[in-house]
């Protein structure tokens, strides 16, 4: 029965209905995936779209399905197409993030299908580089301290999604756990740090394929004058290669601590 005043019928809207019975009151009545999609919106100060299938999902989207062709491409040694595929990757990350504040898309599959994409690009992306079949050209160090700290970060939020889905429905079901949509427990924040060393990552991983192919360019050319000029360029690219990834191996470790140390990472709703 909907609610209505008493001089004369009038149906109230849903922001009306909210205040006038309050949800805390009626939760026995209501299932529990309406409530958690009323308790998320009004979480938030800014719009959240219900929707999946926006544009910068959608772009997110693409990236997911571009990953493995990535991988893929690197371990072949079809270095032209993983290059093309990569910088289509870095740029569609910041384009979907930049639609979805420009146009007031963001929604709630937006804020999981995003980071998922930018791990699965990075750990791809670096397990394809640094191990065989691959050209191994990350030293396993640096490609170790990659993957480790998004492994850490992996298991600490299965955990976290268990916890904070246990203290807000009091009930935790299989369906309901991976089931992020309907049921969102927790939002985590990326750190300032760790969105320098996504940049910092992307950079690496784009240099080192770039580096391939100017390798590939080195053994293809005829003449011995140019040879010898483009071995040494080649020569300075490795060395920066290099040096940017103890970079990189620092900027990580240092967003690890930082999700870590940081208390305004996680946000329970």
């Amino acid at each position: 029965m909907l609610p209505f005043h008493a001089r004369g019928i009038r149906f109230l809207n849903p922001l009306q209905c909210l205040k006038r019975y309050p949800l805390a009151s009626r939760s026995a009545s209501i299932p529990l995936s309406l409530q958690c999609k009323v308790r998320f919106a009004s979480s938030s100060n800014e719009p959240i779209n219900a929707s999946v299938f926006t544009i910068p999902n959608l772009l997110t989207m693409s990236r997911i399905a571009c990953t493995p062709l990535i991988g893929y491409y690197i371990m072949m040694n079809e270095l032209t197409p993983a290059m093309s595929l990569f910088a289509y990757s870095c740029v569609t990350d910041y384009l979907d993030g930049f639609i979805a504040r420009k146009w007031k898309l963001k929604s709630v599959a937006g804020t999981i299908l995003d980071p998922i994409a930018d791990k699965l690009l990075m750990i791809v992306t670096t397990i394809s580089l640094a191990f065989a079949p691959g050209p191994q050209i990350i030293p396993l160090s640096i490609a170790g301290i990659i993957l480790g700290r998004d492994m850490l970060l992996g298991i600490s939020a299965l955990f976290i999604r268990f916890a904070s889905m246990k203290k807000k429905y009091g009930k935790v079901t299989w369906n309901s756990y991976w089931d992020f949509f309907h049921f969102p427990s927790v939002e985590v924040k990326p750190t300032q740090v760790s969105k320098y060393n996504t940049f910092f990552q992307m950079i690496y991983l784009g240099y080192g394929v770039l580096l391939l192919i100017m390798g590939e360019l080195t053994k293809k050319s005829d003449k011995e004058e140019e040879q010898t000029s483009d071995s040494g360029a080649h020569e300075i690219l490795r060395q920066g290669f290099l040096w940017m990834g103890y970079l990189v191996g620092t900027t990580t470790c240092l967003s690890g601590a930082s999700y870590v140390l940081s208390k305004s990472t996680l946000r329970f709703l």
